[in-house]
């Protein structure tokens, strides 16, 4: 039986929530904020399709 609470769907989570937040920090003018949590979202992206072995 797999765990549901892998790494791979918590940084998966993670970088969906930075997704939705990204927007919501530019719309507010925190822009450094916006691009921290764009890069956040990337790299957690990568990281998890990494963990689940499609990149090597």
């Amino acid at each position: 039986m797999r765990k549901w609470l892998n790494s791979s769907n918590v940084l998966g989570a993670i970088s969906f929530l930075a997704m939705l937040a990204a927007p919501g920090a530019a719309e507010g003018g925190m822009y450094i904020t916006a691009i921290a949590l764009t890069a956040i979202c990337g790299i957690c992206a990568y990281l998890s399709i990494k963990e689940d072995g499609k990149i090597r």
